[in-house]
């Protein structure tokens, strides 16, 4: 059977809730300005051979994205998120990742991040003035960049079980867009700080997805904010500010496109367009070297390579802070919400990808606690419900 060339890094089914008939989208092209009022679903956010030609990537992200439709529906169809520590939990969790890392503009980076600190390298270990010069005629770039990147996202989906999963239901009259990088990260606490504080165990990190014109998910540290009642897993969203103020964070993370709901006014979905160049910004990774007090008083050089926030003019409503940030000393000692178990997933994705752990051992032994909890107690449960059914005899 013949492999499909184009690969989607956004997947229909996402496209599809933002679509009025199921097959078109709107389409905003952030280079020319020009709008698509229904633009095929089918040739949106994808390209030749992007996950590579032999078909695995493209064929693991078909089981992922079945299970994440699904979990999305349900949600939309609900009106409420995932109950925590559930599998649903987990499948979302994962898909969030899995759509941060898969998408062209995390293809990108990556690409900016290897050619940045190949040449970091080579400067430092080339002799040659010549050889030296002669790198800034040259890129050095990944073979399949957005390949490399699905399986560390799996992997490190353990890290980020602790956040707090809420729903925002947009009820106000400018519905959520949707990016070609829909899946992104902010952190609050520390707006306008000069080193990224986006680490998956960071203290402060936030994630917003937009599903539907009408809602989105959102993961935080709920020791860092405070967000809508403590009571509901639902923030009513009312204010059409507060939602244009959400759908920057679409602007400024995509590539190429915005989609929107067909019909829906791009007045009550768009930024001015001076707002829009200013939360447009070329540079994503910055390759920095900087001299670090470590253990004993010695001082060594230390090479810091960030991805930058997009625009530093983003700011995340709705959340309140309930700490104070901690204090960034350095790159080596940016705060995490735990850092036993970072460090506890770390060693043991050290350990799957040496090939001394099974992925079977690596699952349970990154099962955070309250969800071996969760599963320890449905197994008793559904035990307890054999036991207690009566035995029928027939004659």
């Amino acid at each position: 059977m013949p492999q499909n060339k184009s690969h989607h890094f956004v997947p229909q089914f996402l496209l599809r809730f933002f679509s009025v008939d199921g097959s078109s989208v709107g389409l905003y092209n952030l280079r020319s300005g020009k709008i698509v009022p229904g633009a095929s679903l089918k040739h949106q956010a994808c390209r030749d051979w992007f996950y590579g030609r032999d078909g695995r990537a493209e064929q693991a992200l078909g089981h992922l994205e079945g299970g994440a439709s699904t979990v999305l529906r349900r949600i939309i169809e609900a009106g409420r998120p995932p109950k925590r520590y559930s599998d649903d939990h987990r499948v979302l969790a994962t898909f969030l990742l899995i759509q941060s890392a898969r998408t062209a503009q995390a293809a990108a980076e990556a690409n900016e991040m290897a050619d940045k600190v190949g040449k970091w390298m080579l400067r430092n270990a080339l002799t040659d003035p010549e050889l030296v010069a002669f790198l800034d005629d040259v890129t050095i770039q990944l073979t399949e960049p957005a390949a490399e990147a699905l399986r560390p996202a799996v992997m490190e989906t353990p890290v980020i079980l602790d956040l707090k999963i809420k729903l925002l239901h947009n009820v106000s009259s400018a519905p959520f867009v949707l990016g070609d990088h829909p899946a992104v990260k902010h952190n609050g606490l520390y707006s306008g700080a000069e080193v990224s504080v986006l680490g998956l165990a960071n203290v402060g990190l936030q994630f917003v997805l937009p599903i539907s014109p009408d809602h989105a998910v959102v993961f935080y540290d709920e020791k860092a904010y405070s967000l809508g009642s403590p009571a509901s897993s639902v923030v009513k969203v009312a204010s059409a500010g507060i939602v244009l103020a959400l759908n920057e964070f679409q602007w400024a993370n995509a590539v190429e496109n915005i989609y929107f709901r067909p019909g829906d006014d791009p007045a009550s979905w768009s930024p001015a367009p001076g707002r829009i160049a200013e939360l447009r910004k070329d540079e994503h990774v910055s390759v920095d070297e900087a001299e670090v007090k470590m253990e004993a008083a010695k001082r060594t050089k230390m090479i810091s390579v960030q991805t930058q926030r997009p625009s530093r003019t983003l700011r995340m409503p709705l959340f309140r802070n309930r700490i104070a940030p901690p204090p960034l000393v350095n790159v080596g000692t940016l705060p995490l919400r735990d850092p036993d178990w970072a460090c506890h997933v770390h060693r043991l994705t050290d350990a799957l990808n040496a090939g001394t752990v099974s992925p079977e051992e690596f699952h349970l032994r990154t099962m955070p606690p309250r969800f071996l909890q969760r599963i320890l107690k449905e197994r008793a449960r559904v035990g307890a419900a054999k036991t207690a059914r009566p035995v029928s005899y027939e004659s």
